[in-house]
């Protein structure tokens, strides 16, 4: 075994094909940016125009939606993406199996939209379920030629399809907002920019599906799709359990409430996470027999996405009043003490988003399952018991599951590639005490600038100003690989432009 010293000191040029790795990063960073860029503005301009209650309703059929999203795929595209070979006939027998699965979830969802709207405790929701119920067919149509993309790696391509999706779906959300159309923005923009990502994805692939189908060609890859759809169901169902909780045990207005919370907090994680583990899994797919080099990239994969997260997270925490009071407004309060508690479970997924990587490209997608399941479970419980003190009380709960379950998660995917899980977190160690520097003087800014009787706004451009300054020079200065490896994509990226 190759010496943790020396694996963690590897330059980022001898992990996995750099200059592809870098190059697919950048494009795949920027198209997550933008993206959640989109939507947190979308999210910004619908809480400003409309009530807690609305935004609860809307919550609740985007809950329908993305659970009936990821059982159109059923683990189809991490198939294309984690074999050596495919061929066309597997392609052409997993798309129309996609296309079979999107048509028939499309029907019942609305067929049954009024159900699943009262289960949810949510009646009012049931027209939006049955709007969003294209979204299952449009991805099921665009499912194959996303997965090439990222079979192939051409980042630069998915990134203009995600882009694609993003503007559209805050033109039309926004414009639509504006319009006075409530919460059908929303709904509109989320199905506009579906539509887009797929056109697109069909534009930039040139594989078609032939007309064949085979039952013996999903069987010989049904065992790594299914243990990865159930552990991507699993998965997705753990990131909507809390607000299934919250709409049927504290009604609509805390769901919109805690829905506005966790979109602010997910979107900064989202957009350096989703980036990580889209690239990571890709790239370390192709390195399953090299261990060594597994075992630099996840290190210096967590030192870029800790890089980011950590002040962006902990910074939320800390002036999390008044952001939102200057963000969304005094009617959505109720949110600040959600945020102080999610912020910090947003680095622990981010960070899990990596080791999760290498457990998939390992091929271990039982193990997935069984954590997703673990998740789920200790989830359901947890939340459900701790709805009693309201929304604080369910995302305490959360947290909890999180700081229990995650690190011996990460510790059996590290040890498929003989790492200790000690020295796996030892190398975000000197970010995590820059990070709580930064975090004093912003608070210690946002105190001085309270105590000039200064208003939110000011207190927070201080704390936001001082915080990033004070991060920015002990991150600069601190010679870490993480600070390196920004450098080189960001430095590749400006002499390319």
């Amino acid at each position: 075994m190759t010496s943790t010293h020396e694996s963690s000191s590897m330059s980022f040029d001898a992990v996995i094909d750099t200059e592809g790795v870098a190059t697919a990063s950048r494009h795949t960073m920027l198209s997550q940016v933008l993206t959640q860029a989109s939507r947190l503005g979308v999210s910004i301009v619908l809480a400003r125009l409309l009530t807690p209650h609305d935004f609860g309703v809307v919550a609740a059929g985007m809950v329908v939606m993305v659970v009936a999203w990821q059982l159109t795929d059923l683990g189809t595209s991490a198939v294309v993406i984690q074999r050596e070979a495919v061929d066309d006939a597997l392609l052409s027998s997993l798309f129309f199996f996609n296309l079979l699965l999107g048509t028939l979830l499309a029907a019942l969802t609305v067929t049954l939209a009024g159900p699943m709207a009262n289960g949810l405790g949510q009646p009012a929701a049931a027209p939006a379920i049955q709007a969003l119920a294209a979204v299952s067919l449009l991805g099921a149509l665009g499912n194959m030629h996303h997965a090439l993309l990222r079979r192939t790696m051409q980042f630069g391509r998915l990134a203009t399809v995600n882009i694609a999706n993003a503007v559209v779906n805050g033109a039309v959300g926004i414009g639509l907002a504006f319009a006075g159309a409530g919460i059908w923005a929303l709904v509109a923009g989320t199905v506009a920019g579906v539509a887009v990502s797929t056109a697109g994805a069909w534009l930039y692939v040139a594989w078609r599906p032939s007309p064949s189908f085979s039952l013996h060609r999903l069987r010989e890859v049904a065992r790594f799709s299914i243990n990865f759809f159930w552990s991507s169901a699993l998965a997705v169902f753990f990131a909507q359990l809390d607000k299934v909780v919250i709409s049927r045990m504290l009604g609509g207005v805390a769901l919109g409430t805690y829905t506005v919370a966790q979109r602010t907090v997910t979107s900064p994680m989202n957009a350096v996470g989703a980036t990580v583990s889209t690239v990571s899994f890709s790239a370390f797919a192709r390195e399953q027999d090299n261990p060594e080099t597994l075992r630099a990239g996840a290190i210096r994969a967590t030192g870029v996405v800790a890089l980011v997260v950590l002040p962006a997270m902990v910074g939320l925490a800390v002036m999390a009043e008044q952001a939102v009071l200057v963000v969304y407004g005094a009617q959505w309060e109720a949110a600040v003490p959600v945020i102080q508690v999610l912020a910090p479970v947003a680095v622990v997924q981010a960070v899990l988003s990596v080791t999760s990587s290498v457990m998939l490209a390992m091929g271990r997608s039982d193990w997935l399952y069984r954590w997703g399941l673990a998740y789920c479970l200790a989830g359901a419980v947890v939340m459900m018991a701790c709805a009693r003190w309201g929304l604080l009380g369910v995302s305490l709960g959360l947290a909890g599951v999180m700081v229990v379950l995650a690190p011996l998660e990460m510790k059996m995917s590290l040890s498929l590639i003989d790492m200790r899980l000690s020295t796996y977190l030892r190398s975000v160690l000197p970010l995590v005490l820059v990070t709580v520097v930064m975090a004093a003087a912003a608070r210690l800014a946002a105190e001085g600038a309270a105590l000039l009787e200064a208003g939110v706004v000011l207190q927070l451009a201080a704390a936001a100003s001082t915080g990033g300054v004070v991060y920015a020079f002990l991150i600069w200065h601190s010679g870490l690989p993480a600070v390196d490896d920004a450098r080189r994509v960001l430095g590749r990226w400006a002499k390319r432009r």
